[in-house]
């Protein structure tokens, strides 16, 4: 199931959601738990992009979570900008098709059936520019917080600890791995590029 929640019930409901203010140059993130940086080895984007995924889908269900909500950062739409790269062509084909609107600019609830599909189109999204925002993702307890990057690695903030203890038990069984960075680029993970498309 994927169904839309209006930006201004979902705020209300979560009000410690990432979001940048439309009216000033500030940006809100949650007090984090802790912080972790995820990668995904592969020989190829695509390769890259299904193992994120999977990966990523192993992680929520091993916490716990059934759904996640989806929310882009700014008040820009999710089909705002147009795209000819076909990957996020179908990405952006895929959003219509679960009726996201030329003009929605609200939260996305994916269950869990729904997740590895959506994750794939997601990473599309944002490796290639394909929305103007950052879309992060929680669950529905609001436990933790979630990206997705250009360079295909996923940025895991836990909010609390029992949070953060259920991570670290969850991700020994996903395939993913740590970069031990602080800041994350493709170039630092063994055969990965930055995004050039």
């Amino acid at each position: 199931m994927i169904k839309k929640v209006s930006r201004k019930r979902f705020l209300k409901n979560y009000p410690n959601f990432a979001v940048a203010s439309p009216y000033r140059n500030k940006y809100f993130f949650p007090e984090t738990y802790n912080s972790y940086i995820l990668y995904a080895e592969s020989r190829s984007t695509i390769g890259v992009c299904k193992n994120i995924s999977a990966g990523a889908t192993a992680l929520i269900k091993g916490m716990g979570f059934n759904e996640m909500f989806f929310l882009g950062d700014t008040t820009s739409p999710w089909l705002l900008r147009e795209h000819d790269y076909k990957p996020v062509k179908q990405a952006l084909e895929y959003l219509e098709q679960h009726k996201i609107s030329k003009s929605f600019n609200g939260a996305i609830e994916v269950d869990e059936l729904h997740l590895p599909v959506f994750l794939m189109y997601l990473f599309w999204l944002v490796r290639c520019n394909g929305v103007v925002f950052t879309p992060h993702f929680s669950d529905a307890g609001f436990n933790v917080m979630i990206s997705l990057c250009q360079y295909g690695n996923i940025h895991f903030s836990t909010l609390n600890k029992q949070a953060d203890e259920s991570f670290n038990a969850a991700v020994l069984n996903t395939g993913l791995k740590f970069l031990n960075e602080e800041r994350c680029s493709g170039y630092k993970i063994p055969r990965r590029m930055a995004a050039n498309v």
